[in-house]
């Protein structure tokens, strides 16, 4: 008797040059976070290292100057990126703001206090992506400047690299405390996709959780598509 079992079908949620894009963004995000941070650690955390302690901060320097060099760039492409590239194109259209994200979001929260049957059908990105991904542009902006500030602190008196490091630092945390807290507990922990959700690996999205989380997107595509998932990977 043959087989009833289909495969599950998938949609493309990321092409390989926005994985490789988010890739890089988040090793070279990580390593400043963690070489930032170490620099305001207590003595007794410094002390811990012994006499290598002056050798890890030597590294600990230069590790976090070439993550921010990376982070630079990174940023750089992607403004060309989202400009020359039609799948940036396509990706900047639809993460941009519209009225219609503060109904989803009203209705959402309908939803999740027991006031509406079923959640509001939401597009491709929804309000929490678009917020998050508007936010890395602005935190970005604030650690690059503030970020050369300080490694040319040379060029500029006491008082503007206090205000520098003062930013640099309060955005430091605001951005680790939101990767951790807000991107990898509702992306990763998420009750659909848990332990983990896949698409910055495979770039795949599959066809159920399509449905259910951006119920806009996935009539579109079927629309566009006569029915059939778009489960080929489109050009980098």
């Amino acid at each position: 008797m043959a087989s009833t079992h289909t495969q599950p079908r998938q949609f493309v949620r990321l092409t390989k040059s926005q994985r490789i894009q988010h890739a890089i963004l988040f090793v070279s995000t990580a390593l400043l976070i963690i070489t930032g941070f170490m620099i305001e650690a207590d003595r007794w955390f410094i002390a811990s290292f012994g006499s290598a302690a002056e050798t890890i901060f030597w590294w600990r320097g230069w590790i976090h100057r070439i993550a921010g060099v990376a982070v630079t760039v990174i940023c750089i492409y992607h403004l060309i990126y989202v400009t020359v590239n039609a799948d940036g194109r396509s990706w900047f259209k639809d993460m941009l703001p519209r009225p219609s994200d503060a109904v989803f979001a009203w209705q959402n929260i309908m939803f999740m206090l027991g006031f509406r049957d079923a959640r509001p059908k939401m597009d491709r990105f929804f309000y929490l992506e678009k917020l998050e991904y508007w936010s890395v542009y602005f935190g970005m902006f604030i650690v690059i400047v503030t970020g050369i500030m300080l490694w040319t602190e040379y060029l500029w008196p006491k008082f503007y690299l206090d205000v520098a490091g003062a930013f640099h630092l309060g955005e430091a945390t605001l951005a680790a405390l939101a990767i951790i807290i807000g991107h990898i507990f509702s992306v990763h922990y998420n009750a659909h996709v848990y332990p983990m959700n896949r698409a910055f690996l495979d770039g795949m999205i599959s066809e159920e959780l399509m449905k259910e989380e951006h119920g806009l997107w996935y009539e579109r595509e079927m629309a566009k598509h006569g029915g059939t998932p778009h489960g080929g990977e489109p050009s980098a």
